[in-house]
């Protein structure tokens, strides 16, 4: 298969090189969670709108999957994301379900008919009564803020100086940020530090360096939403907990940089849960900055780390000292 039209997909175990290459445990059900990106792309197919073929045929091999191995998509996340408005923490409902109705029409509808574009979803889809959906999303932002604050320290620390020399500084920087200032090392947060600060600029792009204010602050925001989406979707243990159902998962996005920064050959650091901290090796994919003496040093300050927290309650900051601090550092974003 072409690789170049297919999505990016991930599970627990790291990167998949697309569905025929994956042997989920077929006695547990598996969903396919869908990023936004990927939900935006089906929408757009479902609303009969003009896209380039290379994400038709995207679409059109993941539906063909999902329909012919019984793996339903689960969106609810990317759901949240797509219709939260940032400035009050309330969802629209009527965009919640408007989408979440196309998506559900375009894993039910026959692909041939999709493909065709035989179908009008207006007349072709029926819905039962709509169910009620508390629009108060305060909670689940708390938990968004917390990693927009961590991007947000990223995009500071790296808008003074990227050089070489203060590469060391810039990621220590950061961990003791983490450390000091929310109780909490972001393991996913970690790593992509660990690849701006040392060097790898494909990675810059995340925290969009050198673009307006404006445009910053957009993508610190969605940013904190991918890394979040996937830390759930991808560990099927922690979705299971969170839908109360025993499932295996696979993460489908559209974002190369997200993949990558999940992916095994880079994934070398750490990722925290409430649990458990994975340090593992990756010598000939560390950015260009760091050597193997750093890397072990660093690699023990997160041990550390964890070893004093290990025996600790999880406790997450206080959101109005988060609040705070993203002002102030949104403030400075120029």
């Amino acid at each position: 298969m072409n690789t170049k039209i297919e999505y990016h997909y991930l599970t627990k175990f790291g990167a998949l090189k697309g569905f025929y290459k994956s042997n989920p445990n077929l006695e547990k059900k598996t969903l396919l969670v869908l990023d936004s990106s990927v939900c935006l792309d089906i929408v757009n197919i479902v609303n009969k709108k003009n896209i380039n073929k290379d994400s038709k045929r995207k679409v059109f091999e993941l539906i063909k999957y999902s329909q012919k191995k019984s793996m339903p998509p689960f969106e609810i996340f990317a759901l949240l994301e797509l219709s939260l408005d940032k400035a009050t923490y309330k969802l629209n409902t009527e965009k919640f379900f408007d989408i979440s109705n196309k998506l559900m029409f375009a894993f039910q509808i026959p692909l041939e008919r999709l493909k065709t574009n035989n179908f009008d979803f207006s007349s072709n889809f029926f819905s039962s009564k709509k169910p009620n959906l508390n629009n108060d999303a305060s909670v689940f932002v708390e938990q968004i803020l917390i990693h927009y604050s961590a991007l947000l320290k990223i995009r500071e620390i790296a808008s003074k100086d990227l050089s070489k020399h203060k590469a060391k500084e810039n990621i220590i920087e950061f961990v003791d940020w983490m450390n000091n200032k929310i109780g909490l090392i972001l393991g996913l947060e970690y790593q992509l530090a660990f690849q701006i600060f040392g060097g790898n600029n494909s990675f810059n792009t995340m925290i969009k360096e050198n673009s307006s204010k404006e445009k910053t602050l957009k993508a610190l925001w969605g940013s904190s939403w991918d890394l979040l989406h996937a830390r759930l979707s991808r560990n099927s243990k922690q979705l299971s907990e969170i839908i109360d159902e025993d499932v295996n998962s696979i993460f489908i996005t559209n974002d190369k940089r997200l993949f990558e920064l999940l992916s095994p050959q880079v994934e070398y650091s750490t990722e925290f849960d409430k649990r458990r901290i994975s340090i593992t090796t990756g010598k000939s994919n560390y950015p260009p900055y760091y050597d193997d003496k750093f890397v072990d040093e660093l690699n023990k300050k997160i041990l550390d780390i964890f070893k004093h927290k290990a025996m600790k309650q999880v406790e997450y900051p206080n959101t109005e000292i988060i609040k705070s601090m993203i002002a102030s550092m949104e403030s400075n974003v120029t």
